[in-house]
């Protein structure tokens, strides 16, 4: 049943709450786009933690970037809570599913909230997107960008294809080549991408020795070297990798920043990477990419696959959604990289990503 939409003729100042993790914040972007198209007058400002917002800069769809600390504790929520009424918001987007977060914007006394009925936030809107439920009451799993635009919908806007759109600056630009070539990279040379990270937990990863056969494969046939690409938290994954390759990667010294990560994904020939933001940044940018995925139900992310292969097991313990695996991590374990080679292959052929350069 579709929600109606929020009767606001023309609002002058519009806030969205952009969600935290990094993909659901990348699958969104289209939505917010949407809105932008909408209401191309009004002022809108986004919300987000401070890491996240590396990921928007650039974006046309907003003309304020806003950190939330609120997380840091009640202060820093009443805070926030003034910051946004000195703002006099007409009405806000809240993409995030936080009683925390519906109680600020309430606080701060703006008028229409809407958002969705999930994590105890429905008191304190305006506008409920209510979710399309399972046979067991729980919310059925559906592509992100159609439950996003479904909200986008509830304010007027039109959700169009749903693709997600990230803008590379030229300040970040200049940054990400002066990167480049301290690693030795040249000015067009492709590399392979591997992002073997995961900040939703342990479930997720792929093994590093997994990452590393796969690593060696991919150079021995395809001649390109490759690069990994990891976050913060994630150095100890990336050593055990290195140590188990036999060729040589290229390495950062330290993490790079999500802002230097859009160009340095939008330039590989290809990216493997496990269910994580580097597959969202790849898809903003159309680059090929094989997902190994395993905790995880693929449903959730099934939107814009058209240049993805997604790699996994059907087994009787998943999709779990668990951060730890209690069991054997037999999801992950099991996928081997001769099956991810062969996928990449499948791409290959679909995409011709490497023309005649296989060795």
């Amino acid at each position: 049943m579709q929600n109606p939409a929020i009767k606001l003729n023309a609002p002058k100042n519009i806030l969205i709450r952009g969600p935290n993790p990094i993909g659901d914040l990348i699958m969104a972007t289209a939505s917010f786009a949407d809105i932008r198209k909408r209401f191309p007058e009004a002022r809108i400002t986004m919300l987000v933690r401070g890491a996240q917002a590396r990921v928007l800069v650039g974006s046309d769809f907003f003309d304020e970037l806003m950190i939330d600390d609120s997380a840091r504790g009640f202060v820093e929520m009443f805070r926030l809570a003034r910051r946004l009424w000195q703002q006099r918001f007409d009405f806000c987007v809240l993409y995030t599913n936080s009683l925390r977060t519906a109680f600020i914007v309430a606080l701060a006394g703006i008028p229409e909230r809407a958002g969705f009925a999930k994590g105890g936030q429905s008191l304190f809107l305006t506008q409920v997107v209510k979710p399309i439920l399972n046979e067991q009451k729980k919310w059925l799993p559906t592509p992100m960008p159609e439950i996003y635009g479904r909200l986008s919908r509830v304010i007027g806007a039109n959700p169009e294809n749903g693709w997600p759109q990230l803008t590379v600056t030229d300040a970040c630009e200049s940054r990400a080549q002066a990167l480049k070539k301290s690693l030795g990279i040249g000015e067009h040379e492709k590399l392979i991408g591997l992002a073997p990270g995961a900040a939703f937990g342990q479930s997720k990863l792929w093994p590093p020795g997994h990452f590393a056969a796969l690593a060696d494969k991919l150079t021995e046939k395809y001649g390109l070297p490759t690069i990994i690409l990891s976050g913060p938290g994630e150095e100890a994954n990336t050593r055990a990798m290195v140590t188990a390759m036999k060729t040589k990667p290229l390495v950062t010294d330290k993490p790079i920043d999500l802002d230097l990560l859009k160009p340095f994904i939008r330039d590989l020939a290809l990216l493997v990477a496990t269910d994580s933001g580097p597959r969202h940044f790849a898809t903003a940018f159309r680059v090929p990419t094989v997902v190994v995925m395993g905790p995880t139900d693929p449903r959730w992310s099934g939107a814009n696959l058209d240049r993805q292969e997604v790699v996994r097991h059907d087994v009787p313990c998943g999709p779990c959604h668990k951060k730890i695996c209690p069991l054997d991590h037999r999801c992950m374990i099991g996928i081997t990289p001769d099956e991810v080679m062969g996928r990449i292959a499948q791409l290959d052929d679909r995409l011709g990503i490497f023309g005649s350069s296989a060795v």
